[in-house]
């Protein structure tokens, strides 16, 4: 559940440059998550990020934990692809704040911007986020996933908003 704290933590991570240390510690609660749940995601084929612009300032924040991920992961365990794999090369309708509506055409402007930089044919995929809200955009990637041959895509994040918010 979306708290106080763990959201000042995500916010201040995402907008804020100093703060990038944060990324060490979401990046050890993904893989924290995956141990407990290794079981439940041994067929997984790949970790992918919904990703950030590749210029976004202050930091690519998507980018930076599943990094700081596979760095921890040190017998290299679990399949992560924090930049290489899927790509958004340039910004798109920020969706925060806004009306269902506005969040689902701005999901849908994000996907289509997705670039995929190798095949994800036959794929079983964890998509990765840090805040789920209305599912707008983890659903329209997942679908651009889908369409370009993965077998699956479900989905993990750090947080969820309350509903209604």
């Amino acid at each position: 559940m979306f708290s106080s704290p763990l959201d000042a933590a995500i916010r201040a991570f995402k907008y804020q440059a100093d703060k990038a240390a944060w990324a060490y510690v979401f990046g050890r609660l993904v893989l924290g998550w995956l141990e407990a749940h290794a079981d439940d995601v041994a067929d997984v084929d790949l970790i992918l990020g919904n990703p950030t612009p590749v210029n976004r300032q202050p930091v690519q924040h998507i980018e930076r934990i599943l990094a700081a991920a596979a760095a921890e992961d040190t017998i290299g365990r679990w399949p992560l692809a924090p930049y290489r794999v899927l790509v958004k090369p340039e910004p798109t309708p920020r969706s925060a704040g806004g009306s269902w509506q506005a969040k689902m055409s701005a999901a849908r402007e994000h996907a289509a911007a997705l670039r995929l930089n190798e095949p994800v044919t036959g794929k079983r995929i964890i998509l990765f986020d840090d805040i789920f809200t209305t599912g707008a955009q983890t659903s329209q990637v997942s679908l651009m996933l889908r369409q370009a041959g993965a077998v699956s895509v479900r989905g993990l994040v750090l947080a969820r908003t309350p509903w209604g918010s």
